[in-house]
């Protein structure tokens, strides 16, 4: 190697891009770091074949050409990984023979390392698509599930047949109520009612007509009473009523509304001796909360003897009755049959 091949060792450091220096056969005597970086390790008097994929055939091709020039020419070099890495090359004259400084543009290894991670952007943009679409998944199952609950909580609060409030519910919101007339020392009321002689309703009409029936009486109690008043089906053909904040004078012209409005259907019921249409019995019991556990069984009882007494009384009325800590109601009002009221 001549001194002015260790000339070239000391310019070519001086360069930031990849530089080597080689001879005609393309065997490498100089290189800077950058080169040796660019290669990833040592490539001193490596030949260049061994160093890149291009056929043998171009390569014999390009050396002569870059050894005789007198400027950079531009090149073209390609990658063990299939990468193009672009060059220029120019002879070093004043060496005998010649060599050949050889300049490469980290453009490629760069272009080669984006598109690296270009495919691994797109691998997470398919492995969040993924995640994104099995997220919507789980939120449209839960949706579901949740729209499934409150089905079943709605058919496990709800009679089937009248859509009303079931027994279940009637006796949950009553505890509710009861709590809050304690604190506010306000009295509620609680009603049954029963379609009187529903059973020679059936039997005259058939069970299909007198599920009909009993959906148009639900239909029209629940219209007669107030949005905060709670209407439910007891069973069979009977109903109760919880009217909150409700005294006498209030529970009294609720159930004025209702019998006249059932009346006013005149849903027919020949086989009935009351009216030759479907009428309505109740029993209010009327009391007052105390901070106790809701006696709801004591309740309905009150409420229960209430409508034994209007069905004793020949039916299509209602019977008040006040509900006490003592033992048995300590007033009772009935409401007399309108053929019965003065004139």
């Amino acid at each position: 190697m001549s001194d002015f091949t260790l000339d070239i060792n000391t310019w070519i450091d001086l360069f930031p891009e990849p530089m080597l220096a080689m001879n005609a056969q393309g065997n490498i005597v100089a290189i800077n770091p950058s080169g040796r970086e660019f290669f990833g390790g040592s490539v001193l008097n490596r030949n260049l074949r061994e160093l890149v994929a291009t056929p043998p055939e171009k390569l014999n091709k390009w050396l002569p050409l870059w050894q005789q020039a007198t400027q950079m020419v531009p090149g073209t070099l390609q990658g063990h990984q299939g990468q193009k890495i672009e060059v220029q090359a120019v002879g070093i004259h004043r060496c005998q023979p010649p060599l050949i400084l050889l300049r490469l543009f980290r453009q490629p290894r760069l272009l080669g390392q984006f598109i690296i991670q270009r495919q691994q952007f797109e691998q997470l943009q398919q492995q969040m698509a993924r995640q994104t679409a099995l997220i919507v998944e789980l939120q449209q199952q839960q949706k579901q599930l949740e729209a499934e609950n409150h089905y079943l909580q709605q058919i496990s609060q709800q009679d089937s047949l009248t859509k009303l409030a079931n027994r279940r519910t009637f006796e949950s919101r009553l505890r509710l109520v009861w709590q809050e007339a304690a604190a506010t020392h306000t009295p509620l009321a609680i009603v049954l009612l029963d379609i009187d002689h529903f059973k020679d309703y059936n039997d005259t009409y058939g069970h299909l007509a007198g599920d009909r029936a009993l959906q148009r009486v639900a239909y029209a109690i629940k219209s007669q009473v107030r949005a905060t008043d709670l209407v439910a089906r007891y069973g069979g053909e009977e109903f109760v009523l919880l009217l909150s904040q409700a005294h006498h004078d209030a529970a009294i012209c609720i159930l004025e509304r209702i019998f006249n409005h059932i009346r006013s259907l005149e849903i027919p019921h020949a086989s009935s001796p009351v009216k030759p249409y479907l009428t309505l019995s109740a029993g209010i019991c009327i009391a007052t909360a105390t901070p106790r556990d809701c006696p709801i069984s004591e309740l309905i009882a009150t409420a229960d003897a209430a409508l034994y007494e209007a069905k004793r009384s020949g039916r299509d009325r209602y019977v008040l009755q006040t509900y006490a800590w003592i033992s048995g109601p300590i007033s009772q009002e009935i409401s007399p049959c309108p053929s019965e009221k003065a004139p």
